[in-house]
């Protein structure tokens, strides 16, 4: 027969998570003649949980549940992507280059609009170099040269370095820029990983200290303006305009190009916060063979950012006039 004691450390190894009375009351309505009232039994359960003191816990002698045997969680192969933080400062945004299919007009107005304005930072917002030669299209093989698109954007980024010598200037990865990545995977894997063919190398970014980021890699001017290619939002249409797209995807103040369009759009919410949004111009040429009829416009746009707080200026580019 079992002893009163062991009666109790067997309710308590079953119910662990239980509370004293209710284990007291589950023994006394089993064992009704072992206690001679609810409380003696409640009292018993105390003293064998150790609860009536440190010089009574020494009789308890309840084994702790063992943990069970498992395999660790597998290590995460997920990408950690830190924004990247635009200073403080004058910035100017170029977005949609194109080189070497730019117009010249255009970008050679936004440069001499930016000779006045005195950026400290220059950011080449995606699609600097169109990578047609390598892109998945079908291309003239007369025009086809992936050496010379090299150069001349390699010629482009040497001027900026030596029309603005003290400019921070940062180059991000658009779509574009992204075809020879996928080039190399597809192509020449062998070739992945070798850091005489990344584009910074090919380019010679270190040269004219260039900073880059990823094409996936947000950039934050303060708090409060995120900054994207446009590329990182997949099947995102323009059906009004695409800088409400950003609003309406994004859900915070947003400047992205990759569209070729000017365009603003602001909302309020219901706290009375202010959410406003652009998309740049671009400086392709207009009537390109792929598509000889569109809507873009040229252009490129400014950031006056002091600590959190920021203003745009979202320029279009008429006639070879900023505007």
């Amino acid at each position: 027969m079992k002893t009163n004691a062991q009666i109790v450390k067997e309710h308590l190894e079953k119910f662990p998570d239980k509370g004293n009375r209710s284990i007291a009351h589950a023994i006394y309505s089993k064992h009704p003649g072992r206690f001679t009232s609810l409380d003696t039994c409640r009292s018993s359960v105390r003293y064998y949980r150790g609860a009536q003191g440190a010089q009574n816990r020494k009789h308890t002698k309840l084994e702790k549940p063992t943990t069970p045997e498992y395999l660790p969680i597998p290590a995460s192969m997920a990408k950690v992507r830190k924004p990247y933080k635009l200073a403080s400062g004058k910035i100017a945004v170029l977005s949609d280059v194109h080189i070497p299919y730019h117009d010249q007009a255009a970008l050679g107005a936004a440069l001499n609009h930016l000779d006045e304005y005195q950026p400290d930072t220059i950011l080449l917002n995606g699609d600097t170099i169109d990578f047609y030669a390598i892109s998945r299209w079908e291309k003239d093989p007369e025009i086809r040269n992936l050496s010379q698109e090299l150069e001349r954007t390699r010629g482009f980024l040497m001027h900026l370095r030596g029309r603005y010598p003290t400019a921070t200037i940062i180059w991000k990865n658009g779509n574009h820029e992204e075809r020879w990545e996928k080039y190399l995977w597809n192509k020449a894997p062998e070739l992945c990983g070798v850091e005489d063919f990344e584009l910074r190398k090919i380019l010679r970014f270190d040269e004219n200290r260039i900073e880059f980021v990823h094409g996936r890699q947000k950039i934050k001017a303060g708090k409060h303006l995120t900054i994207i290619h446009g590329h990182e939002l997949p099947g995102a249409f323009d059906p009004v305009n695409f800088a409400r797209t950003l609003c309406s995807k994004l859900k915070v103040c947003a400047m992205a190009g990759h569209k070729h369009k000017v365009s603003e759009h602001t909302e309020k919410t219901a706290d009375d916060v202010y959410i406003s949004c652009w998309s740049t111009g671009c400086f392709e040429e207009m009537s390109p063979d792929y598509m000889p009829f569109n809507n873009w416009s040229h252009g490129f746009a400014t950031i006056d950012l002091d600590g959190d707080d920021f203003s745009v200026s979202n320029y279009r580019i008429i006639d070879g006039k900023v505007r």
